[in-house]
């Protein structure tokens, strides 16, 4: 069983959002061409992360006003 099940929706989409700014963030640092990861590549970063590891990001995410 996967954690990204254990996650409600809303807190996977927040999870997904973030991943995807770190990678653009990454990608342009790298001055490579943008393109934004498919979504089973972002649950499979999501998934590698650990439950420990969502909940920090989620919290840090929300309380810096990047997620809603």
């Amino acid at each position: 069983m996967s954690f990204c099940s254990d996650l409600r929706f809303e807190d996977l989409q927040r999870l997904r959002k973030v991943c995807q700014r770190v990678h653009k963030v990454h990608m342009n640092r790298a001055s490579k061409k943008y393109e934004p990861l498919p979504l089973h590549e972002v649950d499979k970063w999501i998934e590698s992360m650990g439950p420990r590891i969502r909940e920090q990001r989620i919290k840090i995410a929300v309380d810096k006003g990047v997620v809603s």
